[in-house]
């Protein structure tokens, strides 16, 4: 691991009133998370390990398939790539998730790089938890960007207040029915919200928050990296359709997810 990179560990303020935030709406603005100078440095390491995961991929954007047309996306960066692990591991992003989910200890589930192509397509509605194999339905994902993100460039909008809905999510047609906004009760009904940031800024939202995104409409690659967490003591569901995700390989049913590649981060 170099030595030089910024180690991320002292800690972010963050302002008693975002915590009620998060609990009612289910996702939350934080803005300087990391400084220009830290952002700088970790741009170019997460570059780097991107272009070493998609350089032998010559394909033209529209060769590749539809969901490869809204994302280049390239997880678990963190076991392969030791400049990346500072990122992922750090303890300043680990205790935002601590805090905002007010738990004793926080769990890394894995880290994604999420690049948006210039012409890109958009990201359907969709909810990350269902694609996660936990009984407790306790888990959350901070979006850091690297470079300005903004509205025409694919920013992600969030649904305030979805996460409460008490979805049935081993239903495979929440991961991929492209109606789902449609078919939010009633009472939870929002209208999205969306955030520009600049780079070091990030959003942190709950896994059961609705999202989705735009067209990445600019010149530019909307780029963003992303660390997903859960609390100490969720448990793995080994009857989800999505029971073979190798983060939780080797875990009984009902029992905490605990394995190697969930160290605790904060």
């Amino acid at each position: 691991m170099s030595q030089d990179l910024p180690d991320l560990s002292t800690p972010y303020h963050l302002p008693a009133n975002l915590v009620e935030d998060f609990h009612q709406n289910g996702v939350v603005y934080l803005p300087g998370v990391l400084s220009a100078d830290e952002v700088k440095v970790y741009c170019a390491v997460i570059d780097k390990v991107v272009h070493e995961r998609t350089k032998h991929d010559t394909r033209t954007l529209v060769e590749k398939s539809p969901y490869e047309q809204a994302l280049t996306q390239c997880g678990h960066l963190w076991s392969e790539f030791a400049d990346a692990e500072r990122f992922t591991r750090s303890l300043r992003l680990g205790e935002i998730a601590r805090e905002l989910f007010q738990a004793d200890k926080i769990r890394l589930w894995h880290d994604q790089a999420l690049y948006k192509q210039p012409g890109g397509r958009g990201t359907d509605p969709h909810i990350d938890m269902a694609y996660w194999p936990m009984l407790d339905r306790i888990a959350g994902t901070i979006w850091v960007a690297l470079e300005p993100v903004t509205l025409t460039m694919g920013s992600m909008q969030f649904i305030p207040g979805s996460h409460r809905i008490d979805w049935d999510i081993d239903d495979f047609t929440i991961r991929e029915d492209t109606h789902l906004l449609e078919a939010i009760p009633a009472e939870f009904r929002r209208k999205p919200i969306a955030f520009d940031l600049e780079p070091g800024d990030a959003t942190f939202h709950h896994g059961m928050t609705i999202h989705y995104t735009g067209p990445n409409h600019s010149d530019n690659v909307r780029k963003g990296m992303t660390v997903i967490y859960f609390p100490d003591g969720v448990r793995y569901n080994a009857q989800s359709p999505m029971a073979d995700h190798h983060c939780a390989a080797g875990t009984p049913h009902g029992e905490p997810i605990r394995t190697e590649k969930n160290p605790i981060i904060a």
